[in-house]
């Protein structure tokens, strides 16, 4: 047999197609297993992350405030007359408290009870610092009344690892991707409640 002969034999042998078509059709299966895989891993870690969100504020909204400056009670506003248990809603009797914002520091009782508590649903990487607090006037309370402020906390540049390296693939859903690698950055997440007069005293 000639080798012309040999080579039309082998263009016309279809033995092993369906082995090659296998091959082709497992590799792309497996691609799309990988990223359903990887943006379910994604989507629980944001949603874990909003929940730990709503869990700090409710905790936060119950302790002594974590940034300084926030007064524990409503004083009278300057100039004002107004008698103790004047409401301070609709009136000029208590003072304006300017709104103030910290970040979570290790050490802080509060802050390590807040961390402590919503870790376990937090990417490996998360510390303290990435928890953000506000506290805001509400005009809520009476004039020597305990000061309620609106209690704000953010969890801010949380990073989700992927096994892999779809950091930027997946930047579109999160903050950016983290130059390339598989990480990407969750978007900043925040929750606010009015406080509550259980953080004052010592037992609060």
């Amino acid at each position: 047999m000639t080798m012309r002969s040999r080579v039309r034999l082998l263009i016309r042998d279809e033995r092993g197609g369906p082995l090659a078509e296998f091959a082709l059709v497992i590799g792309l299966l497996f691609i799309v297993a990988i990223f359903v895989f990887e943006m379910s891993r994604f989507f629980m870690r944001a949603a874990m992350a909003e929940y730990a969100t709503h869990l700090a504020v409710r905790i936060a909204a119950v302790r002594p405030p974590v940034c300084p400056g926030v007064p524990e009670f409503n004083e009278r506003a300057s100039g004002s007359e107004a008698r103790f248990g004047t409401m301070c809603s609709g009136t000029s009797a208590c003072a304006v408290v300017t709104p103030q914002s910290c970040s979570g520091t290790a050490g802080n009782p509060v802050v390590d009870e807040i961390f402590g508590t919503i870790q376990p649903l937090l990417p490996n990487d998360a510390t303290p610092a990435n928890l953000q607090f506000r506290y805001e006037s509400t005009g809520l309370g009476f004039l020597g009344g305990p000061y309620v402020p609106m209690t704000s906390v953010s969890l801010q540049d949380l990073q989700h690892e992927f096994i892999l390296p779809l950091g930027q693939l997946f930047a579109p859903w999160g903050g950016g991707g983290a130059g390339g690698s598989g990480a990407v950055l969750l978007s900043p997440l925040t929750a606010a409640m009015p406080g509550e007069d259980l953080n004052v005293g010592t037992n609060g």
